[in-house]
């Protein structure tokens, strides 16, 4: 038994130098070290989700928007305010923009101003009046 020791140590030792600095390159970079074509792995698809989504520059402005507000409460009750909303119901926009839920033709002045008008009036006011 104590002859097997030295063995595997040995069988270790040369298992390590059959790895050549390419070879270490590749698996410090996450790529397979056994496979002959450098770009092999760069053609893989990608591990986590497996898609590949390309935000337009907008996109990622209205995620940072986003991302800013929600973690400055101080913007989140500017904007509750300037909009008449609660802080919410804000927050919630926030979260949606940030998980890309939006729908982007809420803003759009296309709408009419009477319909949302009486939408940004109270419940008490619509139905008196």
């Amino acid at each position: 038994m104590a002859s097997s020791t030295p063995k595997t140590q040995h069988d270790h030792r040369n298992h390590s130098s059959e790895w050549t600095s390419e070879m270490r390159d590749k698996q410090a970079r996450g790529k397979n070290p056994y496979s002959e074509d450098s770009d092999a792995s760069d053609a893989e698809p990608m591990r986590l989700g497996g898609h590949h989504y390309i935000e337009s520059h907008m996109e990622k402005e209205r995620r940072g928007e986003a991302m800013h507000v929600l973690d400055n409460p101080e913007a989140l009750m500017a904007h509750a305010q300037a909009s008449g909303d609660s802080i919410a119901g804000q927050r919630l926009r926030f979260m949606r923009q940030l998980c890309g839920f939006d729908d982007k033709h809420d803003e759009s002045p296309s709408s009419g101003s009477s319909a949302r008008g009486n939408k940004s009036r109270r419940v008490s006011d619509r139905v008196n009046r």
